[in-house]
């Protein structure tokens, strides 16, 4: 344990002249910064110990959230972790850590940009809910989720003038089962036509109405028009 703590404290003064050569300072080292250290500077022993600092831990990270903003823009992705740093049975002190990291909204050339920035094609062309769900998929988006009432007044003014029964994102496995959404807002942001949902055995999926653009549950199998969103 002694020999451990002396090669540990000289490479701790390495890494100390080596961030005061750089202009930066050690007060957030963690593990992953001594790893990268220590393959910078081809110190096995360092990247052992970061490593070992690492897996103390006990916690992994997220997956990166998707990229805050659209095309021309510059934005961030978010990750967190939950941490126990001590390991003593029974121990319940658990440190929630998160990680930011800068990135590019990407909005392909034939989608629409709406005001307040969502990233949407309207397809005129009709399919069944999973043809359509794919083909958003195959964009790198999905049916779109209407989970704010800012989102449903863009895509309102996006679709002044066309008269179309269109799918949404939303799904359910029977009429008692909650909605499902492929991502964001679980709960959805639901504005019904008037009498809808009726709630029928097969109407398991939701559409906007034509003239409205309020909200229908419908059939998964009729062929209707559909609108993607890239997040």
């Amino acid at each position: 344990m002694l020999k451990i703590h002396i090669i540990f404290s000289l490479f701790v003064l390495s890494f100390s002249q080596q961030t005061e050569n750089n202009g930066t300072f050690a007060d957030g080292v963690n593990g992953d910064d001594l790893i990268k250290l220590g393959r910078q500077l081809q110190k096995p022993m360092l990247t052992i110990i970061g490593m070992a600092l690492r897996n103390l831990h006990a916690c992994e990270w997220t997956n990166w959230s998707p990229c805050t903003v659209r095309k021309g823009y510059f934005g961030s992705r978010t990750r967190t972790r939950t941490c126990n740093y001590h390991k003593d049975v029974g121990n319940t002190n658990k440190v929630i850590e998160s990680d930011n990291k800068l990135c590019e909204g990407k909005c392909p050339d034939d989608y629409n940009i709406t005001k307040h920035g969502y990233c949407i094609k309207f397809y005129t062309e009709t399919k069944v809910n999973d043809a359509a769900a794919t083909q958003c998929r195959n964009d790198g988006g999905y049916l779109i989720n209407i989970e704010s009432k800012q989102k449903h007044e863009d895509i309102k003014a996006m679709l002044q003038g066309m008269i179309e029964f269109l799918y949404v994102g939303g799904r359910r496995k029977d009429v008692s089962s909650p909605w499902i959404y492929e991502y964001g807002n679980q709960n959805g942001f639901l504005e019904w036509q008037a009498g809808q949902p009726n709630n029928r055995a097969t109407e398991l999926c939701l559409c906007l109405n034509d003239e409205t653009k309020l909200l229908h549950d419908v059939t998964c199998t009729g062929k209707r028009a559909f609108l993607c969103e890239i997040v």
